[in-house]
């Protein structure tokens, strides 16, 4: 199997953050571009006056960005992407418009239950997809 193209859902979580780490890891390995995803969930972005969606959108943009930069800076091929939906369908999504060979995860994402099960969209992503999923610990 040939991996050209690794995916990362991200989500600044500790764990997303070690997936971040292994898809590097993996991506200096084998060569690949490390494609890194925000998915925010309609329902996640608070609605505010003084915060419109779009400074939402470009908050969690410019912290991808940041991560971006510093997987370039150490050699590797890297695009960032911050998309508003459900997070593992837009997941699955992305992964077949890119031709994504393995998606890499954190083992569960934001929030108290998160912490005690494998995350949600993991959970999903395994049932939607038929590329290899790499859970990161």
């Amino acid at each position: 199997m040939q991996i050209r193209n690794i995916l990362v859902g991200y989500d600044e979580s500790a764990p997303a953050r070690r997936a971040l780490t292994l898809a590097e890891d993996l991506a200096t390995r084998y060569g690949a571009r490390v494609v890194i995803v925000t998915v925010l969930r309609a329902v996640d972005i608070p609605v505010d006056v003084m915060a419109p969606t779009e400074t939402y959108v470009m908050s969690a943009r410019r912290a991808l960005e940041r991560e971006a930069d510093r997987i370039r800076a150490q050699g590797n091929r890297v695009v960032a992407f911050v998309e508003v939906g459900e997070p593992a369908r837009t997941l699955v999504e992305i992964a077949e418009r890119l031709e994504i060979d393995m998606t890499v995860l954190g083992r569960s994402g934001k929030g108290a239950l998160a912490r005690l099960m494998l995350g949600s969209v993991t959970t999903s992503l395994l049932h939607m997809t038929t590329k290899p999923i790499v859970i990161a610990p």
